[in-house]
Parts: structure tokens; sequence; C-alpha cells
């Protein structure tokens, strides 16, 4: 009997992020990332959200590898929240296991994992089945697609790439050689990346940072560039960039001095001897003109910081900017974030000093767009295609290049599912897909906030959303159930969502209002307040939207004694 292969996510589909896909071969199940998504403004309050990993719990017995294709949040940040929980071998290069620690610790969620750390193009056996890795160009150090052997054939996920032979940095490299290998073999699935699916051409070279910024590099001027810290590759351009023309290198702050110390350990190409880096007690002490000054980030915080130095309050006032300096912003915003971006950039104006803004029209990310994509479905020739890893129009497109190529796929093997549903390939020529059940299991994702994980619920979204628009009313009091009677307050306090002028005769009636309910409650000889403060807030919300058309969230406490 062949081998029953069983395909779906836990996330990832119709969304940026937050991949994780479960390859499930007769009993045993392996793991293909599994990493968080920023939410948008719709998830107010909220951190991350991770990928449901319920059925990774109520399955752990049977889970035999987690494998992280590369070092990035999207890829391989979940982890650390679940992994106590459902614990299995991590397969992953040192530069990955190196990145998931400093995240572990930023988080505080270090957990002790079982890593079995390979080279990008090795070959390993688990669960007496062979799992082959072929090396990526990406813009995280060292990563890698991955062929799971199976009797059917080989399950392949590209993960995310570019198609770029020109490069000549060992921990960049796509290894077609090995790629080719492998696709000398039956391809049974093939998931591949979606995420630039509908941009034309190949990414390469589109994605280099270097022509874009080398001439400020030959001017003596002092340089401050901002970069995330996830894109080693382009941290790699800006260090030979400092290497070629001789400059000296001074780390922002101890985020980004750690930040590059991690992954100059992980071995990433990016090499930069001791004597070019400035130590925190010689900044000053260094001609200007020889100066680059890197800032790291990650997400939102480099826009706070950028804003810092544009209204000259940032922490260490040695680095003023002004009007000699050139300003290289090279952290490219997400969407939720170009808002923040655009202001912070706005003050860097108001310096004087030169700006160079990078957008994302000025450069490519490092993912695989429609030629890398024809380029690698036309390689492994899969009998059976899914797209993963984005938005449903991504997706969609990357389907449609698949069709379109003439290697045998079209509307019957080429599979366009969401979260949850499930893709059966049991050695006949019919493969079933299954709708997703909530009954067997839950893709609703858990979201991560200052106090630790949640299960999404619309009720907790709905009150942060009420708040972030419609503000708040607290109010609360003491009583004395011996003397009938308020002895302490009531307190209230209202937030976001009425005029500072306007707040005391609101004031004074919603006090009143609280008073009166609790008063009558009292003159009853009510001990459970639970229905007088149903009662309390619903005459406060029915009079404030009367007021000023608001429905803030409210809160009545009475404390009895």
């Amino acid at each position: 009997m062949a081998d029953r292969v069983k395909i779906f996510a836990l996330g990832g589909l119709d969304e940026k992020g937050r991949d994780c896909y479960i390859c499930e071969i007769n009993n045993d199940i392996f793991v293909l990332d599994a990493g968080i998504s920023i939410p948008d403004k719709n998830f107010p309050g909220v951190d991350c959200l991770l990928p449901n990993f319920g059925y990774l719990i109520k399955n752990k017995d049977k889970i035999k590898a987690y494998i992280l294709t590369h070092g990035h949040d999207e890829n391989m940040g979940a982890l650390k929240f679940f992994y106590k929980y459902a614990p299995a071998p991590v397969f992953c290069t040192d530069t990955t296991r190196v990145v998931m620690e400093s995240q572990m610790l930023i988080h505080h969620q270090y957990a002790k994992v079982d890593y079995h750390i390979v080279k990008a193009s090795d070959d390993v056996v688990v669960a007496g089945r062979k799992i082959s890795f072929f090396q990526t160009c990406h813009n995280a150090a060292n990563s890698f697609g991955v062929a799971i052997y199976t009797d059917q054939g080989n399950i392949v996920y590209t993960s995310d790439y570019i198609i770029n032979f020109a490069t000549d940095e060992d921990n960049f490299k796509f290894d077609l050689a090995k790629a080719a290998k492998l696709a000398e073999q039956n391809t049974l699935l093939l998931l591949a990346e979606s995420t630039s699916g509908g941009k034309n051409g190949y990414c390469s070279p589109k994605h280099r940072l270097s022509p874009l910024i080398e001439k400020y590099f030959k001017m003596d001027k002092r340089i401050l560039i901002t970069c995330y810290w996830e894109n080693m590759y382009r941290l790699r351009e800006i260090s030979r960039l400092i290497k070629k023309y001789n400059k000296k290198l001074y780390c922002y702050d101890e985020y980004t001095s750690d930040v590059l110390k991690n992954v100059i350990l992980a071995g990433t190409s990016i090499q930069i001897s001791p004597d070019q880096i400035v130590k925190k007690e010689d900044l000053l002490r260094i001609k200007k003109s020889e100066l680059v000054i890197l800032l790291l980030g990650h997400s939102d915080d480099i826009y706070d910081e950028i804003n810092a130095l544009g209204n000259t309050t940032n922490s260490d006032q040695r680095i003023l900017i002004d009007k000699d300096d050139v300003f290289i912003n090279a952290a490219l915003p997400a969407q939720i974030y170009e808002t923040k971006c655009t202001r912070s950039i706005d003050n860097l104006y108001r310096t004087g000093c030169e700006v160079v803004w990078i957008k994302n029209k000025d450069i490519s990310p490092m993912h695989a767009r429609e030629d890398d994509l024809r380029f690698v479905i036309n390689l492994f020739k899969p009998k059976f295609f899914f797209p993963v890893r984005g938005h449903y129009t991504e997706i969609m497109a990357n389907a449609k290049h698949a069709v379109a190529l003439g290697v045998g796929l079209n509307y019957n093997n080429v599979f366009v599912l969401d979260n949850g549903m499930e893709l059966i390939l049991d050695g006949t020529n019919r493969p079933q897909i299954i709708p997703y059940d909530s009954a067997r299991y839950d893709i609703s994702p858990i979201l991560v906030d200052g106090k630790g994980m949640a299960k999404m619920s619309d009720d907790v979204i709905n009150v942060r959303q009420r708040l972030g628009v419609d503000g708040t009313v607290v109010i609360a009091s003491t009583v004395s159930l011996a003397e009938k009677r308020i002895i302490a307050g009531p307190d209230c306090q209202m937030r976001g969502f009425v005029y500072v002028k306007d707040a005391e005769p609101l004031l004074k009636s919603i006090s009143q209002i609280y008073v009166d309910e609790i008063n009558l409650a009292l003159s009853q000889n009510v001990k459970d307040f639970t229905q007088t403060k149903e009662i309390i807030n619903d005459r406060i919300k029915k009079f404030i939207r009367r007021e000023n058309g608001r429905e803030p969230y409210i809160d009545s406490i009475i404390i009895a004694k």
C-alpha cells in the first residue's frame, strides 16, 4: 500500500506570515516552518498572531520533526511559544538556531530545544524517512528548501527564495546542482511560496541595495543607515561597502551591537574586522567622514528611534544629526507601518541632512516573482502543485503560472486552499480535498500581547476595537452592606471619547446614574451586584450614546464590605 500523505496549513494561506504547514505521512507528522504574523489595525493591542497549535499538542507523539527553513519570524517565530507543549527534534541551520535563541531571550519564552543542526544542502534520515535539503537564495543566510521522500515521490517545499546565480556569497547561493538532482526523482507535490507571485520577471537583480547607496559611501560625509536585523543579505551589502571604502562602523545602540555579534557568529558572510568597529567610548574620536552609524530594529520599533533622532530626543546625545550628514533609510516598512515610517522620515528632513529614503518601488523583497516561480515549477515538474504563503490574489497568480507552463499541471492537480483544508494523496490519481471542520481541530489564530498568549476571541477583539475608537469609562466605589451606603467613591475615569471641556457635566451625570442604581440595590438588601452592574452599564451606555453618539467600553466596579 502506498504512503498516505495528508497536507494542510495551520497558517500562511491568504495572509502574510504565520507559515505553518503540516505534512502527515502515514502516522508521522513533519512540521514545515512555524511562524508568526504581525497584526494590522483590526487587532488593537496584539503584538503578534500564532498558528493554533492545538492540533500539534493533541498529536505530539506523532511529530517526528520541526523543519525550520530559515531565521525569520514569519517562519520560525511561533515555535518558542508552544515548543514545550509539543516537543520534537528541530532541524535547522546554525544560523537559524542563533536567531531563534536570541528571539527567545527577547520574548522571555526560552525553551530547551532539541536542535539537530544541518547544513543548508544536507541529507538526513528521520523516523526511517530520507529528508533532503537544498540551499536557496533569500535575505536570511543559509536558507533552504526541503524534499521529503515518499514511495509516491518527493514532497518539495521551497519556502522563500529567488533565482540568483550571480552571487559569490556562499551563504546566499541557490544550490541548483542539489535541486536539479532532487528534480531527477519523481516530485509528488510541490509547495512553492506566492508572496511576490503577482509580479513580473525575476526578482534578481532588483533586490540589491548596493547600487542605490554606493555613491554615498564615496562621499566625505558621515552616514547613518537603518536596516531590519532579519535582512541579513542587506546587512552583508552594507558590510561590504564599509570594507570597500575603508569606513568605520559604529553600532547605534546595544540592540544593534548584540544582533551584529550574533549574525557574525552564525556565519552569515557579514565580515567586519574588529579594527573597523568603533567602541562606544571612541565615538567622538573618529573623523565624521569615516563613520557609518548602523541602526538595526525589528517591527515598527525602528521608526521610533528614527523619530527620536529627528527630534534630537535620542538617548545618546553624542549622535546628533546635522546638515552635513547622510541618512539612509533601508528599513522598508510593511504596509501597516507606512504611516509611522513617513512621519519619522518627515522629522529627518527637518534636520537639514541629506535623506536617502529607499522605497518599496526602488528595491524588490527577496521573494520569488513570476519567472522565479516558473523556473522552479519547470525544474521539478510536480504531479501536484500547492501554492502557499501569501494572500489569495498572490496564491492565485502562482497557480495560474503553473497551469500556463505546459508541464502537465491543470485545474485538476493545482490546489488553491484555505487554512485547515486537507489535501489527501493516497496513491490514487484522485486526490481528496477535505473541507475544514472545526470539530476536528481549531485553526483560529492565537494572539500574543503583553500578558501572554490567548485564543483568538471575537469578544476580546471587539472590546479592543471599541476601546480604540470609542474610548472607555471605568467607575468604582466601595459600599457597606451593614450601613447600606457608599463609603468610598464613586471614582469615575473617562478616556478617549470626550473633550476635556465637555467632561465635567458628563462625569456628573454618569456618576449620578451609578449612585442611584447602587442605592436602589442597597435598599432592596442586594448582596450580589452582578445584575446591578449590568443595569448601570446599560444605562450609562444609552446615556452617552444619546449625548455624543459614542459607545465606549464601560466597566462598573462595586466593592462590597
